[in-house]
């Protein structure tokens, strides 16, 4: 196995599983992402085909930070208590019921009678959203070493954007092709296959843990809580999430609302033929920002393992950018600036690319403060937070404050946006960075250390002197 100890000086080891179980939690992430927006590149169809309102194309979706509302606590609780291992599988199994139930459903006009099953699956769906989102920063901890948890924790947050991206394609070619029916068939079927990885092999931890820091008992459920409302440095970082990602995760739901209505270039048409027809499609503007969302956000986990106590610096970077991006964006649909579809296809790409980036960082350093808190506890906060700001913009549009009759509304929402992550950016510059877990284990480097030293003492007869 990768990482066989060398003598007796060397305690913490990784092993190959843990590839397998950072790519299963990938996986259940991704599809869990494609299932929480099925309806939305082909909401038309939906309709037609089993009488969806727009009501409830706004509420099936909206089940996923409802759950997040209701269920966080419960959710870490039950993770501290019984572990990784049944945490992930009932929830991969859960997905699958998700998926399935939704297959049941038959056509219009039949449909009214079953359409419940459609929201309990959505509802299942918009549960499996809380491990997707938690479980991340978890595997990472236990299963990894401390030069590699940021980047796999990247790898798993960021798998919900390339599931965005990939799902995109796969509903609406499905859809367009062989029919919705069909399409919820391929996506059951992939959901019940996760579902298998997991029950094959997902054990809660490894036999030998990666680091010091992993093999610490973390502190109990009941005093975390205590713990997280005292930390200073925790509330600004979550404040921040819940603020600038929140909310920009909530602004994308408008964004066809914005361009198609507000604009005359724009629309959601996802056929191509000409680069034009791909500039000015909000269709395919939001698959862009899945696919440099997933290559970003992995190269930005990577550079921060290289470059360790450097979340601050980079969250700052990344909400600057984000900040200067919607400004312009919300200039120029106003008129302020150039409303060349290139311009406002890159500018909203860049802003959301930008905050979808920060994710894993802000991950990352929640856990680094409040270590030893459990990291599910604290990664749960801040998933609670981002989603709260999500379910705000979700109820404003479900109550009608804006959409197609009142693009006007949804156009206000840019500066709204802007605001936002400005608020985020100015939150995190004033929180002061404090590396408890890489603290722990850099002691374990300077005992290994000082252990070499003088094995090398006693074997060479020569003192090593710093």
């Amino acid at each position: 196995m990768e990482g066989e100890p060398r003598g007796e000086q060397q305690q913490h080891k990784t092993y190959k599983g843990r590839y397998y179980v950072l790519t299963v939690v990938s996986l259940m992430s991704a599809l869990q992402n494609v299932g929480w927006f099925t309806f939305s590149p082909i909401a038309a169809e939906a309709k037609e085909w089993y009488g969806l309102t727009d009501i409830e194309l706004t509420l099936l979706p909206a089940y996923s930070p409802i759950c997040f509302l209701i269920l966080t606590f419960p959710f870490t609780w039950f993770v501290q208590k019984f572990g990784l291992r049944i945490a992930g599988i009932s929830a991969a199994w859960l997905l699958a019921i998700g998926f399935t139930i939704r297959v049941f459903v038959p056509y219009v006009p039949e449909a009214s009678n079953w359409i419940w099953l459609m929201h309990i699956g959505h509802i299942l769906i918009g549960y499996v959203g809380l491990p997707a989102m938690i479980l991340p920063p978890i595997v990472s901890s236990v299963w990894f070493s401390p030069k590699e948890r940021t980047f796999s924790t990247a790898i798993g947050v960021c798998a919900q954007s390339f599931g965005g991206a990939v799902g995109f394609l796969l509903i609406s070619f499905l859809t367009l092709q062989y029919g919705i029916r069909t399409m919820l068939y391929v996506m059951a079927e992939l959901s019940i296959a996760v579902a298998i990885l997991f029950s094959i092999y997902f054990p809660s931890q490894p036999p030998t843990p990666p680091s010091i820091s992993a093999e610490k008992d973390r502190t109990t459920f009941k005093e975390s809580l205590f713990k997280l409302l005292r930390n200073k440095g925790f509330l600004l970082l979550v404040t921040a999430a819940g603020i600038g990602l929140g909310i920009a995760f909530g602004f994308q739901s408008v964004l066809s609302i914005i361009l198609n209505k507000n604009t005359s270039d724009f629309d959601e048409t996802v056929d191509l033929h000409s680069f034009n027809d791909f500039i000015t499609s909000t269709s395919w503007l939001g698959f862009t920002m899945s696919v440099f969302s997933t290559i970003l956000g992995q190269f930005v986990g990577f550079f921060a393992d290289r470059f360790q106590r450097k979340f601050k610096i980079l969250l700052c970077l990344l909400l600057f950018l984000s900040t200067v991006s919607f400004l312009w964006f919300s200039l120029s649909i106003y008129g302020y600036g150039s409303q060349n579809s290139i311009n406002l296809f890159v500018t909203f790409c860049v802003g959301n690319v930008m905050i979808s980036t920060s994710f894993p960082i802000f991950y990352e350093a929640v856990v680094e403060q409040t270590y030893p808190i459990a990291e599910g506890t604290s990664s749960g906060v801040l998933t609670l937070t981002l989603n709260i700001g999500t379910l705000i913009f979700s109820i404003i549009g479900i109550a009608g404050v804006f959409s197609d009759k009142y693009p006007e509304r949804a156009k206000a929402m840019s500066w709204v946006a802007t605001g936002a992550s400005l608020v985020a950016l100015l939150l995190v510059f004033l929180y002061s960075e404090d590396y408890k877990r890489l603290t722990v284990d850099d002691k374990e480097k300077d005992n290994q250390s000082e252990s070499k030293k003088h094995f090398l003492s006693k074997k060479t007869g020569v003192a090593i002197i710093n």
